[in-house]
C-alpha cells in the first residue's frame, strides 16, 4: 500500500509539473504570435493571383450556407474555434502518435482565415502554430463581425487557375457573378476550394460533381435547403452554364 501511495504522489507531482510546463509554453508561443491587421486580411493570398473582390453584402446567403454547412457548420455563433473540429484534431493526432491513422487539421473558416493570412508560408501545422492559429481566430472574432470575417475568407481562397475568391472564379467558369449562380452552379463553387487542383471543372468534372453533391447533401442536411431544391440540384448536369475556356 505504501508503494501505491508513494506512486501516486509521484505521477501527481509529474502531472503538475507538465500543467504548469504547458501553460508557460502556451503563454509564450501566443505571447509571440504574429500580428493580423485589416489590410492584411483583405490583401490577396498571393499577389501574382488574380482577384475580384467581392464585399460580404455581394455574397450570397445560399453561398455562405453551402460553405459553412460543408466547412464549418457552427461558423455563425462560435469563438472562431469549431469545437467538433478541435476534438477531432486532438483525438485523431492522438491516433496518429500511436501509428492508428492520420492526424487531421480540424480547423474552423477562421482559423482558415488565419493560415491564409499570417502562416501562408509556413504549411507545417506545428503544436506552436496551432495554439497561434486558434489564439488568433478567437482574437479575429472578437475584433471583426462574422460578415467581415466571410467576406476576408471567401476573397482569399485559392480556387485554380492562379484564381482566388469565389467571385473570380464564378466569373472564369460561368462569366457570371457569384450572386447570379443557381444553386447547384453555388454549391459546386463552394466544393471547389477544398481541392482546387483536383476539383477542376473542366479537366475533373466527375470529381466535382461528388464534392457538389457532398455540399448539398450537407446544406439539406443543415436546413439550409428544401428536400425539392436539393433533388433538383444534385440532378443538374455538372456542366450547367460552364463557359468553355477559349
Amino acid at each position: 500500500m505504501k508503494f501505491f501511495k508513494s506512486l501516486f504522489k509521484f505521477l501527481f507531482a509529474i502531472f503538475i509539473i507538465a500543467l504548469v510546463a504547458g501553460g508557460i509554453y502556451t503563454w509564450v508561443v501566443i505571447d509571440n504570435a504574429p500580428t493580423i491587421s485589416e489590410a492584411q486580411l483583405k490583401e490577396k493570398a498571393n499577389p501574382e493571383g488574380i482577384q475580384d473582390y467581392v464585399t460580404a453584402d455581394s455574397i450570397p446567403q445560399q453561398y455562405r450556407d453551402a460553405v459553412t454547412s460543408t466547412e464549418d457548420a457552427t461558423f455563425e455563433t462560435n469563438n472562431g474555434v469549431n469545437s467538433d473540429g478541435l476534438r477531432a484534431l486532438v483525438v485523431s493526432n492522438v491516433k496518429a502518435l500511436f501509428g492508428n491513422g492520420v492526424g487531421r487539421g480540424g480547423s474552423s473558416i477562421t482559423q482558415q482565415l488565419v493560415k491564409l493570412t499570417a502562416f501562408k508560408n509556413n504549411a507545417e501545422p506545428t503544436p506552436k502554430r496551432k495554439i497561434q492559429e486558434i489564439y488568433l481566430a478567437t482574437k479575429l472574432t472578437r475584433e471583426y463581425s462574422k460578415d467581415q470575417i466571410f467576406e476576408f475568407y471567401v476573397n482569399k481562397i485559392f480556387q485554380g487557375y492562379n484564381r482566388y475568391g469565389a467571385e473570380t472564379i464564378s466569373e472564369f467558369y460561368y462569366q457570371k457573378p457569384l450572386k447570379k449562380l443557381s444553386l447547384a452552379q453555388q454549391a459546386t463553387i463552394a466544393g471547389i476550394g477544398q481541392t482546387p487542383v483536383e476539383y477542376d471543372l473542366y479537366k475533373n468534372p466527375k470529381a466535382v460533381e461528388e464534392r457538389r453533391n457532398i455540399v448539398l447533401l450537407s446544406m439539406f442536411n443543415n436546413n439550409k435547403i428544401t428536400e425539392k431544391a436539393y433533388n433538383q440540384a444534385i440532378n443538374t448536369k455538372i456542366d450547367d452554364g460552364l463557359v468553355l475556356p477559349n
